[in-house]
């Protein structure tokens, strides 16, 4: 039976972590955000899914992902053709940013599972395994080939209008990816992956240290990146033993780099609405789309389940995702109390959908990439797709940099004695056991 000691990243509320039955969930008993899962401690099936899903990202980079054919001219794309057609029209912005999230981050999502799985199954070890499942940690959230599938599949609609569209073999390579990197995230869980990583002789603080820790008036901090409960040693930011990064009582300066980080992005949903995100010429004549029309046209075409993503995604999701963190940062900077666990959850959800919006960005790379035939069909992306990239970027980027335990701190929900983890001051109130079926 384990006794480390595991805090919520949401809330900070210690928990000592427990073994729990299989197919259940450990959620925070005072925010209701899930901790931990009854995953098995096992390496074989995550690893045997990450080298399925090189071997699927190879094939979706080696072929053609689409082919256009429209008054006896044919054009295909690749993956990277998006990239490459945003460079060359003057966009780089987008060309990185398309880059980096359909291509650079998942590919480092995958190869990052095989480096560290492959040795821990092998029972060896290799330099720089404890960097490189850091580095994953950062990386997870741009990984977006659901999303660019989602954009592809939009495209697709589009073009099946005026001219015959074939689906190549990266488009079906695309399709079984996603899953397979889907389930080699379910059937990993990353507590195992840290244990292993971790020293010898790593000690874990278990419940015995809260009291010693209140007697010393030592701070308990958490890893933001493994997550493990570190013993401040009376500083309020030190090196996590387990994984070398540096940890914080708090992410410095949160609140204001999460404010200004939104702001920027309200800034550019202006643009980003006003201004085309791609212009159309067929047949010599050029129309300006917007992210508003593109929605309408798709209406039109009567395909309404795919006008109803993309609405979403690309005009509701951005918007509210706007009001809802201010809502969270106006009421964490004036300490209100409130419906704190409510405040946390929509936080959750906000950071969780975010991504969704770059649909039309990839929509536009697919586009711009594979319809080139001159007078009779060009199309070109607009100053509007790269405020729209900035917007989904910049509130992705704030939502990360704020923390989301300044909710629980600014409302007064934290010890007098131990200034963050638990929220009262005796062991027993601060240490819950938990073990809730999903």
């Amino acid at each position: 039976m384990s006794h480390r000691l595991i805090a919520c990243e949401h809330c900070d509320y210690l928990h000592v972590e427990e073994d729990i039955p299989a197919g259940s969930v450990a959620y925070c008993v005072r925010c209701g955000s899930p901790l931990y899962s009854a995953a098995q401690a096992r390496f074989d099936k995550p690893l045997a899914l990450a080298i399925t899903a090189f071997l699927l990202f190879l094939i979706a980079n080696s072929y053609p992902v689409l082919t256009f054919a429209m008054e006896g001219r044919v054009e295909s794309n690749t993956l990277g053709s998006g990239v490459v057609t945003f460079w060359r029209e003057g966009f780089p912005f987008l060309a990185i940013m398309v880059a980096v999230t359909s291509m650079l981050a998942p590919m480092g999502l995958i190869l990052a599972h095989i480096y560290v799985l492959l040795p821990i199954t092998l029972n060896k070890q290799v330099p720089g395994m404890q960097q490189v499942w850091r580095i994953l940690a950062m990386i997870r959230p741009w990984s977006m080939l659901d999303v660019f599938l989602i954009g592809l599949l939009v495209a697709l609609t589009k073009l099946t209008d005026f001219a015959e569209v074939i689906a190549g073999p990266a488009f079906f390579a695309i399709c079984c990816l996603i899953p397979t990197v889907l389930l080699m995230n379910v059937t990993l869980d990353p507590r195992y992956v840290w244990r292993r990583l971790a020293p010898t002789t790593l000690r874990y603080p278990t419940s015995d240290d809260i009291a010693e820790a209140d007697h010393q008036k030592e701070p308990l901090l958490t890893c933001h990146t493994c997550a493990m409960v570190v013993l401040g040693n009376g500083r309020q930011d030190v090196r996590c033993p387990r994984c070398g990064d540096m940890v914080h009582l708090r992410k410095p300066r949160s609140l204001s780099r999460a404010w200004a980080l939104l702001l920027a992005a309200v800034i550019l949903y202006v643009p980003a609405n006003v201004f085309p995100i791609m212009t159309v010429t067929y047949l010599g004549r050029g129309e300006a789309d917007t992210i508003l029309s593109g929605v309408s046209a798709l209406i039109n075409a009567g395909e309404w389940p795919i006008a109803i993503v993309v609405f979403a995604a690309s005009i509701l999701v951005p918007i509210v995702k706007i009001v809802l963190l201010g809502w969270v940062y106006l009421a964490t900077a004036l300490g209100l109390s409130g419906p704190l666990r409510e405040r946390t959850l929509i936080y959750r959800v906000t950071e969780l959908v975010g991504r969704w919006s770059m649909v039309d960005v990839f929509m536009v790379s697919i586009l711009a990439a594979l319809v080139k035939l001159g007078n009779i069909a060009t199309v070109q992306p607009g100053f509007g797709a790269v405020a729209f990239c900035g917007v989904v970027i910049l509130t992705m980027l704030s939502a990360m940099a704020f923390d989301p335990r300044l909710i629980w701190d600014r409302a007064g929900m934290q010890s007098g004695r131990v200034p963050v983890l638990g929220g009262t001051k005796s062991k027993q109130d601060r240490v819950e056991k938990q073990g809730v079926p999903s």
